[in-house]
């Protein structure tokens, strides 16, 4: 009986840490991958040249826990003067309504850029303009692909997202998703 009671124990306590590390593996495989999708030269052509999307796979609000986002849902598309921003939000609002998204179709206003040479980083200080609305973007964007970025706007808390970088030329719209049929 003791023998079943121990081997039952030992069970609940080895299966879930062998579960975790198998996700932990089969995440860190999906990532090499990622880190693939554009060589440098091409990243710093677009970054140069203002035209590229950074894709968003998390957010890290000012007060909680970093959160996995679906890319394709959010980003940052710069394209010369025009900036379109679509990502999800989680932090307090300082308006009346209730803010769970940025959605903006403007066009840049400030736009400051250095380049750190031995890191290979370029820090961005942008504005987006868009009727009344004006978001602050400080971002720092890797020429391997990495960014991240810090979004300010008076209605909101600052936020912070992780993403990837892909050149406005290589971009490709992800389909979404085929509907199901019921019947």
């Amino acid at each position: 009986m003791r023998n079943i009671l121990c081997v039952i124990i030992i069970s609940a306590i080895l299966l879930p840490a062998c579960s975790v590390s198998k996700k932990t593996s089969s995440a860190g495989s999906g990532s090499s991958g990622e880190k693939k999708l554009a060589e440098q030269p091409d990243i710093r052509k677009a970054i140069e040249s203002r035209k590229y999307v950074i894709m968003i796979d998390r957010i890290i609000p000012t007060r909680g826990n970093p959160v996995e986002l679906i890319p394709r849902n959010n980003f940052i598309i710069i394209n010369g003067e025009l900036a379109s921003i679509s990502l999800a939000y989680l932090g307090r609002s300082f308006g009346i309504r209730q803010i769970t998204g940025i959605n903006v179709n403007g066009h840049t206003g400030r736009y400051e850029m250095r380049t750190d040479d031995k890191k290979s980083v370029y820090r961005i200080n942008m504005e987006v303009v868009k009727d009344n609305d004006k978001f602050d973007l400080f971002m720092s964007l890797g020429a391997n692909g990495y960014c991240s970025v810090s979004i300010t706007n008076p209605y909101i808390e600052t936020v912070n997202y992780h993403g990837t970088i892909v050149p406005l030329e290589d971009y490709k719209s992800p389909a979404a998703p085929p509907m199901k049929s019921i019947m």
